[in-house]
């Protein structure tokens, strides 16, 4: 070649360089645009002889100045920095409107209670009462707006996860429609490559970066591109799509969709990086957070306001109704289980899920999954931590119910297959369903149906508080506006009391269970009643009375008597409260003639089983004898041989206490009796008190010993011989002039109820009217008999006073009795009919007494779940499977203080309390008590709701940091790529300068070549 020639290949050449330059500078600015060079080589030289002679340069191709590691890597970071970018960007506006006083919760929460606190400062002022029901609504409001943006933002994501998939989708076809370009435009795999185009797919594949985490892989001059868990989204020349559709675990939230010829499955799980994750990252985490834990909050604000607002009041003397709306309202139950995409058809099932307890509620949603084989089975995952909290069996009778978590789902109908599975959301709109019920301020249950009255007569010290409401679930509250049946709570000693029904306060009754000989402790705060709803109690009957007094010859004795106790043998069985599965406890067999206060101990060894036991001896219808005898017997008792009717002549006796009455009356009554009981030392060291009316001796062991009572006097004469002569024109044998010689009945004091079978008669029978039971009858009734017996009786004809009905009802008793003894019927001020047995104790005439010894009674306690079996079922003192009632009131006092015996403090219903705040202040104390989150050890409204403002604000805060920590990252390998492929406009003037010299340098060659041919031809 000549030197005209090599000088045009440098030409050439350093043209192109200039222009490659020139196109690097256009696009100095253009996004993804790589720089690029002109590679030159030297041509091929030509042999001479002398050597090998250039020819000059050779254009190779244009090269695109890249690093494939830095590119992939700019992608990573990309991804990474996009995902945190909007999980920032989204959580940042739900951390303002929570942290924010005039969007938040908690300035509207303090006005609420501030107003109540205002309300009970004066609960009769209706001003008052009006801003209550101001602020009530206020917190409503501000509970919906805050939702409602929460609810707008689920939408919102919604929107922009759509969008940014129709952008992903147009990215993958704009990806694979270059690849077919470059393929075309390269035509073969050694052509120089169309570097533009490459650019621009590689601008394309960072932009799809920023939507999803990729994997690229080289093909060629073509890139395939992968997502999720190796889903292909390009390849080659064809682009798969996502779709934004109804989530596969919730049809209200967008899930994602991979859609391509062959497989459209849910890859929403697997996508872990870029703007979609950072979207749906958000709304798992930041969104259902704030979310659940405001319906969390809404339910144990509704929840624990209604139920304290039912206890009280209102000014009409009216229990309160709900506060707020009800959200176990069945419209809203249904609404909290989504079922998924992929279930089996027919997909009927219908689920309702209550609120059972707040404080147990977490902001979780669960997972209702049916595993197999079959049907057969059920697991309720937590959705945030992946524990399975509960399984078991599923069965086909509907409805079937499980509580956990403060939930109670219940499966109402349906079918169910293997691998079905639902969404359980039960707080996700709660928040928005509050609604103020209460209208007018009248309607404010400001005050307690309940209050206490101590006894102007009280002797003792003791204090009685104005009560704790727990619930209107209970018998007490059965009657509106009444407390059914007011009560009287009565001190027999300092240390042990009764709680009587008290519907006639002139003759107070024992409850149905009885509440008797109950324990004090003098100086302590005693709490009156149970706070278990599930707590019941079954009574024992009292010991069986001989068949006659057993005579001690020769006077009083320390020979033991059957107490009337036969052998019995307890079963208790206890159930589960999660599976309903029912266990037996330790079986507790007692022998025949045990005391009451050993079978308690027996008992007592049993876990939720608590028993007291007592024995009650009544003395009534005392006579003395009207006939000398000669010798004449005096009328001497003994009370667990100790004896009370002794006659003590020195000044330092140690037997009976100061006060003690001293002289011993003509006439025994059970006046002198029980003074002298509860004078005498060692019975009171025993715990025998007793008790008179002037009327009826009351004997009582607290502990449950046995009673052994003990009699001698003169012996009753049926006929009456000897002195003293009857007056004139009086026959011998006239009834009036028989000796009763000394006796008194003697009864348990139990009294036995007496139940309709037939007829009713509506309460109408009374002590101080007959019944008429020709009409309307016929009447039936039937009644327990000490041997175990169902006796019936009927009553008939027309009776014209209450002492009439009771004699045919006593008579009609006894002679269904299998032992002596007299029936005394009564009647109580509701018409109720019982029935009390007596026998007879009589002095034998001699030296030998009559002997009777009282068994006690039992009385049990069992704790929720627990249930009792006895056997035998005739004979025992419970008889087979006894009845459990509750025990509990709904309500509970507290008593301090030192009463003593005799002291009373009455409870009943609270007339025209208008001025009283005591429920006023239980809702008030809402603001201070823990409501929430017990897994947590529990907390306020306000520290829940802080807690929530702390974690959205914490992962705000994170959320900050890595976004700008990833910024940081991006920036850096940007940088890092820039430097090596971007275009530095300094260094292109200076390549420009460098090729334009060459090109000079190559044109003045040319121009020398030119001269030096223009010098031969001339030379010619």
């Amino acid at each position: 070649m000549s030197i005209l020639g090599t000088a045009i290949t440098g030409l050439k050449a350093h043209q192109e360089a200039l222009k490659t330059t020139g196109h690097n500078i256009s696009n100095a600015n253009t996004p993804g645009y790589s720089r690029q060079e002109v590679v030159m080589s030297s041509a091929t030289p030509l042999y001479r002889g002398f050597g090998y002679v250039g020819q000059g340069v050779n254009v190779d191709t244009v090269r695109r100045i890249e690093n494939q590691f830095l590119q992939g890597q700019l992608n990573s970071d990309t991804s990474a920095f996009n995902h945190l970018q909007t999980y920032r960007e989204q959580i940042e506006q739900v951390d303002r409107i929570l942290a924010d006083d005039r969007t938040g919760l908690q300035p509207q929460l303090d006005r609420y209670f501030a107003a109540l606190q205002g309300a009970a400062d004066n609960p009769a002022y209706v001003p008052s009462r009006d801003v209550v029901l101001g602020e009530a609504q206020g917190l409503v409001d501000r509970f919906e707006t805050i939702s409602r943006y929460l609810a707008d933002q689920e939408s919102v994501v919604n929107s922009q996860i759509e969008a940014a998939v129709a952008q992903v989708n147009a990215i993958a076809n704009g990806i694979a429609q270059l690849n077919e370009k470059i393929v075309t435009a390269q035509g073969s795999a050694t052509s120089a490559p169309p570097n533009d185009l490459y650019d621009k797919r590689e601008e394309l594949v960072r932009q799809l970066a920023e939507f999803v985490d990729i994997d690229v892989i080289d093909v060629g001059a073509t890139v395939n591109i992968a997502i999720g868990n190796g889903n292909p989204l390009v390849m080659k020349y064809e682009a798969a799509k996502l779709e934004a559709a109804p989530g596969l675990q919730d049809p209200f939230r967008v899930g994602i969709k991979f859609v391509s010829k062959v497989e459209n499955v849910e890859i929403t799980d697997s996508l872990n990086k870029g703007s979609i994750a950072g979207f749906l990252d958000f709304r798992e985490e930041g969104l259902s957070t704030a979310i659940n834990s405001l319906g969390r909050l809404a339910v144990a604000f509704t929840q624990e306001t209604n139920k304290t607002h039912k206890l009280g009041v209102d000014l009409e003397g009216r229990f309160g109704n709900d506060f707020f709306q009800d959200l176990n309202d069945p419209s809203l139950t249904t609404r909290r289980v989504f079922a998924f995409g992929d279930n089996a058809l027919p997909n009927d099932n219908l689920f309702n899920v209550y609120f059972k307890d707040s404080e147990q509620l977490t902001t979780s949603d669960y997972t209702f999954h049916v595993p197999g084989p079959e049907n057969s089975r059920y697991e309720i995952t937590r959705n945030d931590t992946g524990e399975v909290i509960k399984e078991g069996g599923l069965s086909n009778e509907y409805p079937q119910s499980f509580e956990f978590d403060g939930l109670e789902l219940v499966l109402e109908a349906g079918t169910f297959s293997e691998g079905d599975s639902f969404t359980i959301a039960p707080l996700r709109d709660v928040a928005q369903q509050m609604e103020l019920l209460i209208r007018q301020p009248s309607e404010l249950a400001l005050a307690y149906p309940i209050k206490a009255n101590t006894s102007l007569s009280n002797q003792g010290s003791g204090l009685i508080n104005q009560g704790a409401m727990l619930s209107r679930d209970s018998n007490a509250f059965a009657v509106d506006g009444k407390l059914s049946p007011p009560l009287l709570v009565q001190f027999e000693s300092e240390n042990r009391y009764s709680v009587l029904d008290n519907s006639d306060p002139g003759n107070p009754r024992p409850l149905r269970p009885p509440m008797e000989n109950l324990m004090f402790v003098p100086g302590a705060v005693n709490t009156i009643f149970t706070d278990d709803p599930g707590q019941t109690m079954v009574n024992s009957w009292r010991a069986r009375l001989p068949y006659q007094p057993t005579i001690g010859y020769g006077g009083p004795s320390t020979a033991s008597l059957n107490n009337g106790i036969n052998p019995e043998r307890f079963t208790f069985y206890q159930t589960d409260p999660v599976t309903g599965k029912e266990t037996a406890l330790p079986t507790i067999s007692t022998p025949g003639s045990a005391s009451a206060k050993d079978i308690v101990q027996e008992l007592n060894l049993v876990e939720g089983v608590e028993a007291r036991a007592y024995t009650e001896v009544q003395l009534a219808n005392f006579t003395n004898s009207g006939t000398p005898y000669d010798p004449d017997n005096p009328f001497e008792i003994w009370v667990n041989g100790k004896e009370i009717t002794q006659t003590l002549t020195s000044l330092n006796q140690t037997t009976y206490m100061e006060g003690y009455p001293e002289e011993v009356p003509e006439e025994m009554g059970p006046n002198f009796l029980a003074d002298r009981i509860n004078h005498h030392y060692e019975l009171q060291q025993m715990g025998i008190r007793a008790k008179s009316d002037g009327e009826t001796l009351t004997i009582i062991d607290e502990s449950g010993n046995d009673i052994l009572v003990e009699m001698r006097g003169d012996k009753p004469q049926p006929v009456i011989t000897g002195a003293p002569i009857l007056p004139p024109g009086i026959p011998a044998n006239v009834n009036a002039y028989i000796d009763p010689g000394d006796t008194f009945m003697l009864s348990t004091g139990e009294q036995w109820s007496v139940d309709v079978v037939q007829g009713d008669t509506q309460g109408k029978i009374s002590n101080l009217t007959g019944y008429d039971f020709s009409s309307d009858g016929p009447y039936e009734f039937k009644m327990y008999l000490p041997d175990g017996r169902t006796g019936y009786v009927e009553l008939t004809g027309n009776h014209e006073t209450g002492e009439d009905v009771k004699a045919e009802l006593a008579a009609k008793i006894q002679a269904q009795l299998d032992s002596p003894g007299y029936v005394k019927a009564e009647i109580d001020e509701r018409g109720n009919l019982s029935y009390q047995i007596f026998m007879s104790v009589e002095g034998t005439g001699n030296n030998d007494v009559s002997r009777v010894n009282v068994g006690g009674q039992v009385d049990i306690t069992m704790a929720d779940g627990i249930r009792l079996k006895t056997d035998p079922t005739v004979g025992g003192i419970f008889n087979g499977t006894p009845e459990a009632k509750s025990t509990y009131m709904g309500f509970q006092f507290e008593i301090s203080g030192r009463p003593v015996a005799g002291d009373e403090f009455a409870i009943g219903w609270n007339e025209n309390g208008v001025s009283d705040n005591r429920n006023a202040l239980d809702l008030v104390a809402i603001e201070t008590t823990d409501t929430v989150n017990v897994e947590d050890g529990g907390m306020t409204l306000t520290e829940s709701y802080s807690q929530t403002v702390e974690q959205i604000g914490t992962l705000t805060s994170q959320a900050q940091i890595r976004s700008d920590s990833a910024k940081a990252v991006l920036d850096k390998t940007t940088e890092e790529l820039t430097d090596i492929k971007g275009v530095n406009l300094d260094e292109e003037a200076a390549r420009l300068i460098e090729f334009q010299a060459a090109y000079n340098a190559n044109a003045k060659v040319i121009s020398i070549a030119q001269e030096l041919f223009d010098s031969l031809l001339a030379a010619f």
